[in-house]
């Protein structure tokens, strides 16, 4: 059953990444049906029956453990759509599968049918006062944050409490309300991009960590990450950050730079989070392992927090207007991702980011 489960959540990633009639969705929803026969055989029973209670996903009467990505990411997906109760009858063909896993993957509506059975729970987002309390507190410390931030170049410190606190209130408006998790910091000024970038891709690194089902500390080491990210370029001259137009070859080596620098002031701190570091460093190097920036040698797996952050980087990059450049839609930029799973980026997380961008736009 926890194999059936990670095949599901592969097939609602390629319906996410690839059209119905694509060759791989088409594999994808045979290897559902190959695995629900074989969950058949292996447990008995006369259906394949999950049932989610709070963060606990059930099935055969036992639990099963978060143990693997694909694992987590089900049962993301299944709280997500508002989905209880999942069964899978004997007699399931290839439409129904399809008709099941494109409602997981695209957020249309879900239904029963005669060998798929749903159990759903219509979830409705009550913007209380209270929500709007907590964006008015975050407004104040992203406030206070601008002032840090633009003291750095002088400094060369950053308040290590502040930017703890500041995560952890993130974490709380990923947790209140679907509206919030999407990015909140605006542009000012052109200096002050890269803290609007930080802001916006800690945001949306928790919204990526937490649908996967990591929490506690670890999720917010993953949301000190995101913001720390791009620390390097504090470091780069604002000429050559702020430049309308190409980079020449001299400047582009100095901005390819911004990984190592970052890295190695954090190092330097006291107090930095050690994913943090290893973050600074990988957010640039690509999935499949191909040399990019750094340079490092032979091949090298990015941390998963690193390939979270790759992806919310480079698609709030794409959105966010600034002077020298024309923002793209949210669609457009979300079908660069798509063109660039496997290669870049991590294709199950794009998928995954996807379902969220999509789900709260």
């Amino acid at each position: 059953m926890e194999r059936l489960a990670s095949i599901i959540a592969a097939a609602i990633n390629m319906v996410a990444l690839y059209p119905p009639n694509h060759p791989r969705v088409q594999h994808a929803i045979l290897e559902v049906l190959q695995a629900f026969r074989e969950a058949l055989q292996t447990t008995g029973e006369e259906a394949a029956s999950y049932l989610l209670v709070g963060d606990d996903l059930l099935a055969a009467n036992q639990v099963i453990r978060e143990t693997t990505l694909p694992v987590r990411e089900f049962i993301g997906v299944l709280k997500q759509r508002g989905v209880e109760s999942l069964a899978l009858l004997p007699g399931a063909d290839e439409q129904e599968i399809m008709h099941l896993v494109t409602g997981l993957a695209t957020g249309e509506a879900l239904e029963s049918s005669t060998h798929v059975q749903l159990g759903t729970v219509h979830l409705v987002m009550d913007e209380k006062p209270k929500d709007e309390e907590l964006r008015q507190d975050l407004v104040t410390q992203f406030e206070l944050m601008r002032e840090a931030w633009a003291r750095f170049r002088v400094e060369r410190k950053l308040p290590v409490d502040q930017l703890e606190e500041l995560v952890w209130s993130l974490i709380d408006s990923v947790g209140s309300t679907a509206r919030a998790m999407l990015p909140l910091a605006r542009l000012r000024e052109l200096d002050e991009y890269t803290f609007v970038n930080a802001i916006n891709v800690s945001l949306l690194v928790l919204a990526q960590a937490r649908s996967l089902g990591i929490w506690g500390p670890m999720l917010h080491a993953f949301g000190m990450a995101g913001l720390l990210h791009d620390i390097g370029k504090m470091s780069i001259p604002p000429s050559i950050l702020n430049k309308a137009g190409k980079l020449d070859d001299d400047e582009w080596k100095v901005m390819m730079s911004h990984p190592s620098e970052g890295a190695s002031y954090l190092l330097q701190m006291e107090g930095a989070p050690p994913l943090s570091i290893i973050v600074a460093f990988e957010h640039h190097l690509r999935h499949d392992g191909r040399p990019n920036y750094p340079l490092i040698r032979g091949r090298h797996s990015p941390h998963l927090a690193s390939r979270m952050t790759a992806i919310a980087d480079a698609y709030d990059g794409m959105c966010a207007t600034r002077p020298y450049q024309t923002s793209v839609s949210r669609t457009a930029a979300m079908e660069v991702l798509k063109a660039r799973a496997q290669t870049f980026y991590d294709p199950m997380l794009v998928a995954n980011f996807i379902r969220i961008v999509g789900a709260n736009a």
